[in-house]
């Protein structure tokens, strides 16, 4: 997967957003240096069935800026952690009963 663009990032989880239910205030959106892991285990998404997306950031302040942009600016569910050196994907999920943001 190929690093993009902050402006991209934020297009394409808001173009998926919009397909997969629209209300921001429904979803997650945080940074992470494993987001399937991140997705499946900490978040307990299930792999068939749930909405969710991830993309590579060029770095670790790109991916806090985009998640900064989402909780702040849209009023997603998100942490407002400072990013570590390996935080540089961007991931989003629709929040469900069985899910733990």
């Amino acid at each position: 997967m190929a690093a993009k663009t902050r402006s991209d990032i934020i297009g394409d989880i808001e173009d998926y957003i919009a397909k997969n239910g629209g209300n921001f205030a429904e979803w997650y959106v945080g940074v992470t240096g494993n987001p399937k892991h991140t997705l499946f285990t900490r978040h307990a998404l299930k792999p068939k069935g749930d909405a969710w997306i991830s993309r590579l950031a060029k770095d670790e302040y790109e991916a806090h800026e985009v998640g900064e942009y989402f909780r702040t600016i849209r009023h997603t569910r998100g942490s407002a952690a400072d990013p570590g050196a390996s935080d540089i994907y961007v991931y989003g999920y629709k929040l469900k009963s069985h899910t733990k943001p």
